[in-house]
């Protein structure tokens, strides 16, 4: 190679560094987008028995988000379902019930033929997705189309499709509640900029020979995610728990070399977290925490700023996103093109 071509080779994991980077003003747009069409949406929200979110990869960490913003600010009773038996097993009257599909690229044939279900059972139906031309987008009319707006992702990973995808989500459970989602709109992506921002968030696991992430309540989405973004771009197994269910047993199968990152959204949280905390530690792990907390039993403390529970996912991933990317690239990996993955992944029918 010529030295001309190796000062302009791309250096590795530089697309990640640059999607984690955009993620407050994709934020902020995906904010705008959702609130435009809030009144149609808190109709349909108002309107729901229940509501039942379908996603796969990080749009089904974002989809456990939104069960405790639709429970929590819309008083609705919500949960995840699986897109594959939903498509090709259930068959369950859905009247009265609102479904809201997740996918970034919207091509995933699991989660439309689990939409074309859905809806063909009698549910209500939403869409949230990146790309506005896709197949299921077109599945729904524009009011009911929520978009990330969080422009091209090229990084394998997603990182500021994860968080646009919140704010859709959020903006879709507030839809009731203008002030509320108006006051988040305008905070969460000044708040995503000061921890971008701050090099104490840092986390190093580059050590590390394995991994348990671990949230409650709202935090869960983030154990779920961080874990998915380890998983990617270190290409080993991590374990991803609700943080009381680790405490129950699992917390057991941590050893010297296992890293345990425990993300927290409220007290109830923080109080988990350090109860995993020592005793992970007792069993020879090295612990970190997440949260606003201003103490922790962890090795190390990653403290971001107090905020209301709903809107610490968004800030508490970040720190997560930043460790993968940073410790596929201590170990000589391209956390930008993980071996093996492909940004779409397509799911054979079942019987087919």
């Amino acid at each position: 190679m010529s030295v001309t071509a190796a000062r302009v080779a791309p250096a590795p994991g530089h697309l990640m560094r640059r999607e984690m980077a955009e993620q407050p003003q994709r934020v902020a747009a995906a904010f705008a987008g959702v609130v435009a069409k809030a009144d149609g949406l808190g109709h349909l929200v108002g309107a729901a028995r229940h509501i039942l979110l379908l996603g796969r990869g990080s749009s089904r960490s974002a989809s456990t988000y939104a069960v405790e913003a639709f429970r929590s600010l819309a008083a609705t009773p919500a949960a995840t379902i699986s897109p594959a038996h939903l498509a090709w097993s259930i068959s369950t009257d859905l009247h009265g019930a609102l479904v809201v599909a997740v996918s970034q690229s919207g091509e995933s044939t699991e989660i439309l033929a689990a939409a074309r279900a859905a809806r063909s059972r009698g549910a209500d139906l939403v869409v949230v997705t990146n790309s506005p031309d896709s197949a299921l987008a077109q599945l729904v009319v524009d009011e009911h189309r929520v978009l990330f707006r969080a422009g091209q992702e090229l990084a394998v990973p997603a990182t500021k499709s994860f968080t646009t995808s919140l704010a859709c989500l959020l903006g879709i459970a507030a839809s009731t509640r203008p002030e509320l989602l108006a006051k988040a709109a305008t905070a969460v992506p000044e708040l995503m900029a000061r921890v971008l921002d701050d090099e104490s968030t840092r986390i190093d696991v580059s050590e590390a020979t394995d991994f348990v992430c671990a949230g409650e309540g709202f935090a869960q989405a983030v154990g779920e995610e961080g874990a998915i973004k380890l998983r990617e771009t270190l290409s080993l197994p991590v374990a991803s728990f609700e943080t009381s269910e680790f405490l129950h047993g699992s917390i057991n199968s941590v050893r010297r070399g296992t890293a345990v990152l425990l993300s927290s959204s409220d007290p109830v949280g923080e109080h988990l977290s350090d109860q995993a905390a020592v005793g992970a530690a007792h069993r020879g792990a090295r612990t970190v925490t997440v949260s606003s907390a201003h103490r922790s039993r962890a090795d190390h403390h990653v403290r971001i700023p107090a905020v209301p529970p709903h809107w610490a996912p968004f800030l508490g991933v970040l720190p997560l996103q930043r460790a993968a990317h940073d410790a596929a690239l201590v170990r000589g990996l391209d956390p930008d093109t993980p071996a093996g993955l492909t940004k779409v992944t397509r799911i054979d029918e079942a019987g087919g």
